[in-house]
Order: C-alpha cells, then sequence, then structure tokens
C-alpha cells in the first residue's frame, strides 16, 4: 500500500503518510459528534485509555472558539 500511496503523494506534490488518515477519521469523527466508545472501537483502540482523543484527535480554530463562545 505504501508504494501506491507514496506514488500519488509524489505526483500531488503532497507529504501525507497512510497513517494521517487516522488522525482524520477520528477529527472528523469526533467533530460530528459520535460516541467515544464508538470511535475507539472502530479503530482498534483499548477502552482503558485515551489514545483516540489525546492522539488521534485534532481541532481547528474556528472549533475551539466556538467552545470558547458558550461561557
Amino acid at each position: 500500500m505504501n508504494g501506491n500511496f507514496n506514488t500519488c503523494m509524489g505526483k500531488l506534490k503532497m507529504k501525507h503518510l497512510p497513517h494521517d488518515g487516522r488522525h482524520t477519521f477520528a477529527s472528523l469523527m469526533d467533530s460530528a459528534g459520535a460516541n467515544d466508545v464508538c470511535i475507539k472501537l472502530i479503530m482498534g483502540h483499548s477502552m482503558k485509555n485515551d489514545t483516540t482523543k489525546g492522539t488521534y484527535t485534532h481541532k481547528t480554530l474556528e472549533e475551539l472558539l466556538a467552545e470558547v463562545i458558550k461561557i
């Protein structure tokens, strides 16, 4: 998979790795309000730790501002 992926990224002049898709998936699921347990199960993460939220989800400045505005 990496060979084809790297070829595509080279042609598009983009610097991404296949693993980057996991970060995108987790962030999109979290932003959509998906259940944390479901996200962990889909991603194959342990229920004991917070790897999914702590490592894979990323927030945009707009999302952070929307949370601050709530107070």
